[in-house]
């Protein structure tokens, strides 16, 4: 995996507000990396797809302080399941997430109803389990 930190430099928009690591394959490792980026504080989309973050990755992003602004987070093929969906279910900081992508994942129903019920989740418009 090349430097996580010069692979966002290189993947983030010019205004800052757009990160796209599609396939980059950054595992859970760079997800934690990627998760304590100050830098990444305005950013409103961001495209983590076929990257294998899996459920450690997916809370260091469901936690991070840095995500308030996010409003669109695409986890496309990440092995996530329900453990990583409780995670996104219960994060206070991604409370402005509108559109939430999760397919090609391990979800069950489980997880599946906990992101539908979610109360933490209050912004959220559009989700996607299944293409």
């Amino acid at each position: 995996m090349a430097d996580i930190k010069q692979l966002i430099k290189m993947c983030l928009s010019k205004d800052g507000q757009i990160l796209s690591l599609k396939a980059k394959y950054i595992r859970e490792a760079g997800a934690k990396v990627l998760a304590q980026c100050e830098e990444l504080a305005n950013v409103r989309a961001m495209d983590l797809s076929q990257n294998d973050i899996g459920d450690t990755g997916v809370k260091a992003i469901a936690e991070s302080p840095h995500f308030t602004n996010l409003r669109v987070l695409n986890l496309k093929s990440n092995k996530i399941t329900d453990v990583g969906a409780m995670s996104l279910a219960n994060s206070k900081t991604l409370s402005n997430v509108r559109s939430l992508q999760l397919v090609v994942n391990d979800l069950g129903e489980e997880g599946e109803k906990a992101l539908r019920t979610s109360t933490c989740l209050v912004n959220l418009t559009s989700l996607k389990f299944r293409v």
